[in-house]
């Protein structure tokens, strides 16, 4: 998301404090510096943007939590089949420098970025995780970072739970309010969870689409 990093002043002619007056605004935007006006300005953004109301460089900075060797996961935040998951294992990082991915993006898709280390404190486990185009005042209440929690959480207190973080190799939906109605294929979305099962009091067709087995199910693929 645009951030504002920086300003444009110029000599106004007047007596001070108002001797100066600001000209332009440098915005960070994906890796980019552009200026209110368009243009783009030369410098060195980071890999990405902040959130609307952090820049990029300080958001970051959590991720000297982590340890010297790090495993990179990007995944689409959508529920997906896992068809377009990037992973890159044991990534070396070096403290007071930022871990930049060499993975690519796609323009249409919001990706989360999963970065874990369960290895250099021997009994605990850090992550940091990057969600594409969040706001900083709606961050909390993003139902993609609520389901992430959830799922780890649940995978933690799981006694048959053999890896140290819940896969990312897919995320189908786990409730009913996560199946939808497929206009274009006229048909409940993810066809292998979810169907048409009307109930009384529905007065949409997303509204009748519902998962075809208990939410206990779907989440024994997440152990």
């Amino acid at each position: 998301m645009a951030k504002q990093v920086g300003y444009f002043f110029a000599p106004s002619g007047k007596p001070y404090p108002d001797n100066w007056i600001m000209t332009d605004v440098i915005y960070e935007i994906e890796g980019s510096l552009v200026s209110r006006s368009g243009n783009l300005v030369e410098g060195n953004p980071g890999a990405t943007s902040g959130d609307g109301t952090v820049p990029y460089h300080s958001l970051s900075w959590c991720k000297n939590w982590l340890g010297s060797e790090v495993n990179i996961t990007r995944a689409p935040q959508s529920e997906h089949d896992g068809s377009d998951i990037q992973v890159e294992l044991n990534v070396q990082h070096h403290l007071d420098e930022d871990i930049v991915p060499n993975m690519t993006k796609s323009p249409r898709v919001k990706y989360i970025t999963y970065y874990e280390d369960s290895e250099s404190i021997p009994g605990r486990r850090t992550a940091v995780w990057e969600l594409d185009k969040a706001n900083h005042r709606n961050i909390v209440r993003s139902p993609v970072l609520m389901r992430e929690l959830w799922l780890q959480m649940w995978h933690d207190i799981h006694p048959d739970a053999k890896s140290k973080f819940v896969t990312k190799a897919k995320r189908g939906p786990l409730r009913h309010e996560d199946c939808y109605w497929d206009y274009g294929k006229a048909r409940c979305a993810w066809s292998n969870y979810c169907e048409y099962r009307y109930v009384f009091g529905d007065v949409h067709l997303g509204q009748s689409c519902r998962l075809r087995n208990s939410s206990a199910d779907m989440l024994s693929h997440y152990v």
